[in-house]
């Protein structure tokens, strides 16, 4: 197992030479009567490290946004390393990419919702998600402060979505988003090769979230206790990437057997 320094998920090249990469729409659905499956376990060792604060003082909405992920001294606490029992690492994306055909791939585009003056993905991770290339992102205000005259009908929330390609950041798109269940639906262009999509507020910097495009169904976020299952592989030779959108890329060679299991597991420290 080998440190990558690109940034983005856990990635397996299937059917093409490593570092092609296949666009979206060359994934075709076709049976796999003889897939294989892989799952594993993403452990982090080592000290954590400690979570980043703000002062909610620094921020519009402070009187609202400290009864949330505070620690009780006008900080935002937000800890983007989150560790759990048995060292189980979480917000880790796996995915397969360059799959030409496989499974259904239903993908009908990627939510979050900006509560508690968090970003919250859909799945098991408030921190990492994915989203297709061109396929429409959806972010809902659900926050509203009766006690502000100024934010009765809802906080105002900004997103500010990028494409980050090493470090490079481009703007995508910066919306306001004032009204409580008002939602921005826009398409998510990405460019460069590898590269990620973030979300971030421009009231509230605090608020952030990290995706990773993927190509077709191939792909899972770990759950609470670490561990990844993904099934009906097409018999191959692949390399499984692991990403974290604070500790980077791992990878591994696995060879993916007719109707059979196999196992890899990532262990990350900090960086």
């Amino acid at each position: 197992m080998r440190l990558s320094s690109a940034f983005v998920g856990v990635v397996v090249g299937v059917g093409l030479a490593f570092g092609s990469v296949a666009k979206a729409d060359e994934y075709a659905e076709a049976t796999v009567a003889d897939g294989g499956s892989l799952t594993g376990k993403i452990t982090f060792k080592g000290a954590v490290p400690a979570p980043k604060t703000f002062a909610f003082a620094k921020f519009p909405n402070p009187g609202f946004c400290d009864k949330f992920d505070s620690d009780g001294k006008g900080n935002r606490v937000v800890q983007q390393v989150n560790v759990g029992k048995d060292n189980a690492l979480k917000d880790v994306v796996v995915y397969f990419e360059g799959v030409k055909s496989g499974k259904p791939f239903k993908f009908d585009g990627s939510d979050i919702k900006a509560e508690g003056c968090r970003f919250h993905v859909q799945g098991p991770s408030m921190l990492s998600g994915v989203v297709v290339k061109k396929k429409e992102i959806r972010i809902e205000n659900m926050d509203a402060d009766p006690n502000d005259p100024k934010a009765v009908t809802g906080v105002l929330h900004n997103p500010h979505s990028y494409e980050i390609a090493g470090a490079t950041r481009t703007t995508i798109f910066n919306l306001p988003l004032p009204e409580k269940g008002q939602v921005i639906k826009k398409p998510v262009i990405l460019r460069k090769k590898e590269s990620q999509f973030l979300v971030e507020c421009d009231q509230h910097n605090y608020m952030q979230t990290y995706f990773v495009p993927v190509e077709n169904p191939y792909y899972a976020i770990v759950g609470e206790d670490g561990t990844f299952s993904i099934g009906d592989i097409p018999p191959g030779t692949y390399e499984v990437y692991a990403w974290h959108p604070v500790l980077g890329k791992q990878e591994a060679n696995v060879t993916i057997t007719a109707k059979g299991q196999t196992k890899a597991d990532f262990a990350f420290a900090a960086k």
